[in-house]
Formats: structure tokens, C-alpha cells, sequence
């Protein structure tokens, strides 16, 4: 659908009296409400109200982050406006009987600077003016657990449960028996026009699904509505899909691998491959390499935004614990394909499953554009075991939270490149995550010093 006729005219056929317009807040939860079609032209071309306030929920979606600087009165709390795209139109079919259609969007006033889908819109125009579309996929891994919103209130991680049956890697058999949940959300996946490329369960508990490849802003999109449909259908079947970063310390945490290839926004030519270089890899894709290397490590915080996401940066995790990149290696932080031009593109594995898929696509593309506009040159790709290697060139990535928070407040890149406004935002709202763990007394705690203090 493309046209405020397309998706008016949809609605009608399917005698809809309301619609869903949503849009993503900092920690990819949907937000939005349902909405009288009488007024969807309305919503799509001169937009509705929505308190900036809105922009205050904690990760766990149930709370307030009390220190939010939207929540101060000086900000009056106004009103931003959000505008709905016909484009983003999809069609969720929750039962056998109803349908739904929803409609994404995104703030246009001054709002902007606050919102994860409008701050990756601008970014991705900037890749228009350099006459470049943006390709690319997300692969995320859940964990799925045999609790609910309930009965986590009364759990410590010793009594975790773990879903039943995710628990041979690959098996084609277990995956099979999880059809009841998994087909449901696959599905619904296809109803919503999100298309899957893989799906396997993977070590351990986990499904990993790889996302087939989009254009722009569907990029994310597709990435964030899996997971905020994802968690929905797990809890429809009683249980729950965890996409936290580090749910478990003698299990493997949940990644979000970010691929992304470059083509000519008129040709359609691919931007990455190039068959007579020695390494098929063309200069472009090498520079945006060498953003990634030199300007990741100050946008960090939007690709392990979370205090517990820097649990999974430890080793033996299959996690990549330095600034480094190889050609078809797994064991780096950038993996450079190169084998053909279909599949040319560079793979971004540092990222758990707890990212915003459009902040921690913005922080990419934002380095990736940098390093291609400075033609920077990155340095030699690693051959071999990157996980141990000591002494990588360049600025190495923030190792704890306190340092990625103070790194990105003091990043010059991510200020110009996603504002001011953006930035001491969510850098006073991972603090408060600090804050609150800081007066938090743990299970640890509890059998260190109850009785041996």
C-alpha cells in the first residue's frame, strides 16, 4: 500500500471500525493505540498528537525511568506530532477470524529528536544524497523460558525455568515440536509481509531467525515488529521468549547480527563485490569497514544499550570481545562476505538481541557512511582466532557500561549525527539503569553475606 486511499480503502474491505497506529520507542517496545478509520487520512497526512513524555518506560515496559528528562515540567509535557506511512500498512491476522491492520510512524516536529525510527530516517536520507540504497537483514536470538510476566515477580536466576524442547541445537525434531507457537508467529509473520530466510534452534534454549533482506527503513522495521510479535504469541502459549541480552550465567547469551550491503541507488549495481580485486571486496566496502572501526567503538551504547548486555562480553560466549575484522570469520567483530555478489555484504556481531533495531542500525549506518565519506582505510583483517587477540589496532570497545554511557555522552559523531537532544536523553536514562542496580541487592549478595558478613 502506498496511498492514504490504499490503506482506507483496505480497511473498509475488511469492515474495519479501527485501526493500530504504532511506532517504536528507545527500547523497540511497539507503542501507539487503536484508531477510528473515520480519521486515518488524518493520521497519515497531517499526523496526530502524542505526549513527548511518551519516551519515560523503563526496558521492562511496566515502569517509569522517574529521572527521564521528558518527565521535568519545564518540558511542559507537549504534545509531538506523529505522522503515519500507508507504505508500513500491515495486516495481522491474531486469530482465524480477525484481522487487524496496523500502520508504523514516526514524530515530524521537533519530537524527531527523541524518536528511533525518525532519527535512522534521516540517517538513511543521508545515504540518498550519496546516491546509495541500504540492503541488509537482522538475524536475532531468543531464549525461550517457561515463565511468565507473573512468575518471574517471585524468581531468582537458580530457579529459571527453560521452555521444554529448544534445547538440541538444530534439531529439526524439536523444532518441529515447538509448531503450535512457531508456526502461529511465522504465520502472522507472513500475513505482515515480514519475510524469514532461517530458523533453527541454537545453543541453547534458543531460536535463532534470520530475516530476509530489505530496503531502508524495513531494514528495522521487520527486526522490531518480529520481536515485540515474537514475544506476543510466546505469551498467548503461556510461556515466554526472552530476547535479554544475558538471561542465564552458565548459558549463552542472545546476539543480533546486523547485515548490511550497498547498492547504487540508480543502477541497482551491487556496491560491495568487486570480482577482479585480488580479494573481491571493492574500496567501498573496505571504507565502510574502516567506519565501522574507528566509529563504532563511540556509538557503542546503541549496539549494548543495556546494563546486563555487557554480560555477554566475556569469553567463551561466541561473542566478539574486540574492534576487529576477517573475511568469513566468526570469530570478529566484522565479518566481510565476499564470496559472490548476491551475497556480498559486511556482518556486524557485536549486538545482543536487547538492541533497538533502529538505534543500533543508525549507529552502523552513521559509521559506515563516515568511514566512506573519510575513505578511511581499515587495518588488516584478521586470519585465525579473534576472540583471544590482545593489542588490536584502533580504539577498542567500551568494556563495561559506565565507560560505553560516558563514551557515547562525550562522542562528537553521535551528537551531530543524532543530536544533541537525542543523546543526553538516552544517556540519562542508561544512568538511571546504574543507579537503580547500584541500590539493588542481588542473589550473590544475599549467599556472600547473609550469614558470612
Amino acid at each position: 500500500m502506498e496511498t492514504v486511499s490504499d490503506a482506507t480503502n483496505r480497511a473498509q474491505e475488511l469492515d474495519l471500525s479501527h485501526v493500530l497506529l504504532g511506532f517504536f520507542d528507545h527500547n523497540g517496545h511497539l507503542l501507539g493505540k487503536r484508531y477510528n478509520v473515520a480519521n486515518l487520512e488524518k493520521a497519515i497526512t497531517s499526523g496526530i498528537a502524542f505526549v513527548e513524555a511518551i519516551f519515560i518506560g523503563d526496558p521492562s515496559g511496566r515502569g517509569i525511568i522517574e529521572t527521564n528528562l521528558l518527565l521535568h515540567p519545564a518540558q511542559e509535557f507537549r504534545d509531538g506530532v506523529v505522522r503515519f506511512d500507508p507504505s508500513t500498512c500491515r495486516e495481522l491476522k491474531l486469530s482465524d477470524t480477525a484481522t487487524e491492520l496496523l500502520l508504523l510512524g514516526q514524530f515530524v516536529n521537533e519530537a524527531r529528536a527523541h524518536c528511533p525510527r525518525a532519527l535512522l530516517t534521516a540517517e538513511l536520507e543521508r545515504w540518498k544524497e550519496l546516491g546509495i540504497d541500504v540492503v541488509g537483514a537482522f538475524e536475532l536470538e531468543c531464549a525461550a523460558l517457561q515463565e511468565t510476566t507473573q512468575s518471574l515477580e517471585h524468581k531468582s536466576i537458580t530457579t529459571l525455568e527453560t521452555k521444554y524442547g529448544f534445547a538440541e541445537a538444530y534439531s529439526i525434531n524439536h523444532l518441529l515440536d515447538q509448531e503450535d507457537m512457531v508456526g502461529e508467529l511465522n504465520t502472522l509473520c507472513r500475513a505482515m509481509d515480514i519475510e524469514i530466510e532461517t530458523q533453527h534452534i541454537e545453543l541453547q534454549y534458543m531460536l535463532e531467525t534470520s530475516m530476509r533482506p530489505q530496503t531502508g527503513i524495513r531494514i528495522a522495521d521487520n527486526a522490531a515488529l518480529f520481536k515485540n510479535f515474537c514475544k506476543q504469541v510466546a505469551r498467548k502459549h503461556g510461556y515466554m521468549m526472552s530476547f535479554m541480552a544475558r538471561w542465564h550465567p552458565e548459558q549463552q547469551g542472545c546476539g543480533a547480527h546486523i547485515n548490511v550491503s550497498l547498492r547504487d541507488a540508480q543502477s541497482g549495481e551491487q556496491l560491495f563485490f568487486e570480482e577482479a580485486a585480488a580479494d573481491q571486496m571493492t574500496p567501498r566496502m573496505k571504507h565502510f569497514i574502516g567506519g565501522l572501526h574507528t566509529y563504532l567503538p563511540e556509538l557503542f551504547l546503541l549496539l549494548a544499550p543495556n546494563l546486563n548486555s555487557y554480560k555477554r562480553f566475556r569469553p567463551g560466549l561466541f561473542t566478539p570481545l574486540n574492534n576487529s575484522w576477517g573475511i568469513n570469520n566468526k570469530t570478529v567483530a566484522y565479518r566481510a562476505i565476499n564470496s559472490s555478489s548476491g551475497a556480498a555484504r559486511v556482518e556486524i556481531r557485536p549486538p545482543g538481541a536487547d538492541v533497538s533495531a533502529h538505534l543500533s542500525l543508525a549507529a552502523v549506518l552513521v559509521a559506515g557512511r563516515k568511514g566512506i565519506e573519510e575513505q578511511i582505510d581499515p587495518p588488516e583483517p584478521v586470519v585465525g582466532d579473534g576472540f583471544s587477540l590482545e593489542d588490536v589496532p584502533g580504539k577498542p570497545f567500551p568494556t563495561t557500561f559506565e565507560d560505553a554511557i560516558s563514551t557515547f555522552n562525550d562522542s562528537s559523531v553521535a551528537r551531530e549525527s543524532l543530536s544533541d537532544a537525542f543523546v543526553d536523553l538516552f544517556v540519562a536514562d542508561r544512568q538511571w539503569q546504574l543507579d537503580q542496580f547500584s541500590q539493588t541487592v542481588t542473589d550473590w549478595e544475599l549467599r556472600m553475606f547473609a550469614e558470612g558478613a
